[in-house]
């Protein structure tokens, strides 16, 4: 008797050391798994915080804390509240309580609210939060509130300045569209009793209207062509060959506003390989450019030279020509150099009233691109303005 009661208990010892074993397989499965989530969250690029039902830190990924780095001193386990500041505890806190009172899954809306927040620090920072109730197996009872963090602040800069693009074509569309028609009517009804030089006249400025609907819509459709990547192909480019006709193409308007157009171009430039139809844009753009900001006895300059800079990775001498637009403008300030190359951005609003949609630029920007170059810009009020860029010689052959 004594010896069965002792292999049941042995039997019993090994059925409770098998379940243990089990358990503990399965604790493991299960941090593995925690872990695996956790570093997955942790890579992604929105913030992500988990809360408890006592709204207590449970995880936050590095994204959140780089995103608000007032919670960078959080600790988990402790409640989420203590590291907000008052403005945003005042419009997130209430929301979470709502959210845990009314914890019963509905299937219709997944407890999911959104929340936009401003920050001002450095720099003012726009974020869209995403908070969802997260519940149990059984969709009866909450277990934690999910936040995630969105940075929407280049999308809110790309929405107004597409609004200000919209207002701009509008407006820009409009004008000349109403010129050209008042005009035109004008001469259809009293052609009669208007002289020679006024029908002359009209037909001029009719004529001037057409050309900038013309500007208007080619910039659109440059830019729009330049984005989806549809380019001629490339040739060889000399540049004593292409820069003249251009400057000669401004230098009618120059002498109207009183701006001397001066040229320097190295006589020991080489051949580059690119896009001439593009680089003649880009020149044509920035010399537009400033002629649109030289006032009366101001001087714009173009100069095109030989680089020799030195290659550290390859130990040799790089090539380049530099071509570099400088003119004795307004001058552009500090903080809107940074802005001066993206889309739809007309800073002469400030101040001005010129014409233009704001596109310039940045056609300019996605040109140098294609040539896998970088448009740098050196501006001082007052003083002026430089832009240029540098582009790679053809390697010469043995």
């Amino acid at each position: 008797m004594l010896n069965l009661n002792f292999i049941d208990i042995v039997i019993s010892l090994k059925s409770i050391y098998h379940r243990f074993n089990q358990r503990q397989k399965y604790i493991e499965d299960l941090l593995l798994e925690k872990s695996r989530l956790e570093t997955i969250i942790s890579m992604i690029a929105d913030g992500a915080i988990l809360l408890d039902r006592k709204l207590n830190i449970i995880f936050i990924n590095q994204s959140a804390l780089i995103s608000f780095k007032f919670l960078k001193s959080s600790v988990l386990g402790t409640p989420f509240s203590k590291y907000l500041p008052e403005n945003i505890r005042n419009q997130l806190i209430p929301i979470l309580n709502q959210m845990i009172q009314h914890s019963s899954y509905d299937k219709l809306n997944l407890s999911t609210r959104s929340l936009r927040l401003k920050l001002t620090s450095d720099s003012i920072k726009t974020f869209q939060l995403m908070i969802s109730s997260v519940f149990d197996s059984e969709h009866h009872n909450l277990t934690a509130i999910g936040i995630i963090i969105q940075d929407i602040t280049s999308q809110i800069g790309l929405d107004e300045a597409k609004a200000q693009f919209i207002s701009n074509v509008s407006h820009e569309l409009r004008t000349p569209l109403f010129n050209i028609r008042s005009f035109l009517e004008t001469l259809s009804e009293y052609r009669n009793s208007l002289t020679e030089e006024q029908k002359i006249d009209f037909l001029e400025i009719a004529n001037q209207e057409t050309y900038r609907l013309t500007c208007l819509v080619n910039d659109v459709l440059d830019l729009s062509r330049l984005e989806s990547d549809f380019l001629d192909a490339c040739e060889l480019i000399e540049f004593h060959e292409i820069i003249p006709p251009v400057v000669q193409t401004y230098q009618l308007r120059a002498s109207n506003q009183c701006v001397e157009l001066l040229v320097q171009i190295s006589s020991k430039i080489g051949t580059i390989n690119g896009y001439t139809n593009l680089l003649i844009q880009v020149l044509s753009n920035l010399i537009g450019n400033s002629l649109k900001f030289t006032s009366v006895d101001g001087r714009i300059l173009i100069k095109v030279y030989s680089l020799h800079l030195d290659d550290h990775y390859q130990k040799n001498k790089l090539s380049k020509i530099r071509v570099e637009i400088i003119d004795e403008g307004t001058g552009i300030k500090i903080a809107d150099q940074k802005r001066i190359f993206d889309r739809f951005v007309r800073l002469e609003n400030n101040v001005h009233t010129l014409e233009g949609t704001g596109l310039g630029l940045s056609i300019v920007k996605n040109i140098v691109d294609k040539h896998k170059s970088n448009i740098y810009l050196y501006s001082e009020l007052g003083i002026g303005s430089s832009f240029w860029f540098d582009l790679s010689l053809l390697e010469k052959k043995n």
